[in-house]
Order: C-alpha cells, then structure tokens, then sequence
C-alpha cells in the first residue's frame, strides 16, 4: 500500500509539474497569437495611417510615372491628385462605399518577381477566407514599356468586367508590347478587342493610373509591391500567416469609407 501511495504521489507531482511546464510555454504562445510581433510607425501628416517596418523585399521602380507623358498641364493634375490622396486616403486607397470586411490594397507592376510570389498568397489567403477582407488592385508601372502596356491592358479590360481573366493571362506572359498581341489575348477572353485597344488610350485609364501614381508619392512607395491593410501600409513582401495576422489586427482599425 505504501508502495502504491508513493507512485499515486510521483504521479501527481509529475503531472503538476508537467501542467506548469505547459502553461510556461503555452501562455507565451497564445499572447503570441493574440498580440503579433508588428512594429509600426506613425506616418507624418497622414495619420491615423502608420506605416509596418520591417518587410520583406521589394523590386524598386525607375520612376513613378514611367511610360505616362507628363507636360505641364498634367503636372498640375498630378499635384490635384496628391492633394486628393491626403484628404481622402480611404477613398484612393480602396474606392467609395463602405464595407464590412478590412480592404487590402495591392500596388504591383507585371514585370516584378516579387509581386507574383505576393499576388499568389494573396489569391490562397483569399481562397482559404474569402470573407475576411477585400481586395483592390493598384497597377503601378515603374519597370519600363511592357509594364505600362499590360497595366493598361488590364485596366481596360476591367470596363468590360474581366479585371481578373486579364491579369492572370497577362502574369503569364508580361512582357508585352505589341497591341496585336493584346488584341489576340482580349478576343481569346471574349473580350471586345476594338473596345479594349480603344480604353486602353482613353482618359479614364491615364486617371487611374495616375491616380495610383499619387498614393505612390504621397506615401512613399518607391517600388514593389506595395501594400495598404486597412490604415497600415508597407512595401515588399510578406509571409502568408503574418498577412493574415495583420487583416485580424485592422479589423479594429479599418479604413471605412462612406
């Protein structure tokens, strides 16, 4: 009995001190979850966005209005864009109209690496849960010719609703330059080729892009990719759980656009 009293002992202080060892390591690992490891700043004049240090590369850009004429008059259109972007970051970010979900804005140019490897957890994070944040696209052409031609490509073709069907045929092949080409890729879509190379010049195009162009200045985004979660902008790249950690932490902080 004595024998069997000392093992029911043993027994119990193993499984206490087992218990403790659990909860030493258990309690860290949860805060952890609760609390991720970002480190933020805030970003002068534009508050209350702030900006997430440390992220991962990104491919830089030789200029923010690369492939876009830029006379005077335009300049000056330019200079009414920037100051919009200040006054209505939501808005420029994410488009108007409220949501109920944290918005993810994507800043990327076809001929970045980088943005390909992003757009692609982006799509898994958004297949894995896709009522937990909203996605909008930004094209920022910085890396020469072919990137401004497939920016406006796939532009275009969002006025006729085929934003995504363009985009992916254009990651394959994004060295583009040739409108006949993109006249082939459009009809092969069942897109109206004549109607698409036409929008592709139009003014509605150079604003959005243009408009992009602004959000770059304004909040510093030399290259790509870029990003704006909710009030929390970074460039470069990021692992899949960290981003979705991050749409969980803007949920209480999210940019809401009436």
């Amino acid at each position: 009995m004595a024998t069997v009293a000392v093992w029911k002992r043993r027994a119990l202080l193993a499984g206490g001190a087992l218990a403790v060892a659990g909860w030493v390591k258990g309690v860290p690992y949860l805060a952890s979850l609760r609390q991720p490891d970002f480190v933020f700043e805030d970003i002068p004049d534009l508050s209350p966005f702030r900006r997430l240090k440390g992220a991962g590369a990104s491919t830089p850009g030789a200029g923010i209005f690369a492939g876009l004429d830029t006379d005077e008059p335009e300049i000056d259109a330019d200079d009414a864009l920037a100051q919009y972007v200040r006054e209505n970051p939501c808005e420029a970010f994410y488009g108007e109209g409220s949501r109920n979900t944290v918005s993810v804005a994507m800043f990327s140019d076809f001929a970045c690496p980088i943005c390909r490897v992003m757009d692609d957890r982006l799509i898994d994070l958004e297949a894995s849960d896709p009522e937990s944040f909203h996605i909008v696209r930004h094209q920022l052409p910085l890396l020469g010719v072919a990137s401004t031609v497939a920016s406006r490509a796939v532009l275009a073709a969002d006025l006729q609703g085929r934003y995504r069907d363009m985009h992916a045929r254009l990651m394959q092949t994004p060295a583009v330059t040739d409108e006949r080409f993109i006249a082939a890729i459009a009809q092969n879509l069942d897109l109206d080729a004549d109607r698409l190379l036409e929008d592709m010049q139009s003014d509605a195009i150079d604003r959005r892009l243009r408009l992009t162009a602004a959000i770059a200045d304004v909040f510093g985004f030399i290259g790509t990719p870029a990003f704006a979660v909710g009030r929390t902008v970074f460039m470069g790249s990021i692992q899949t759980g960290a981003l979705r950690k991050l749409i969980a932490v803007e949920k209480a902080n999210p940019c809401m656009t009436a």
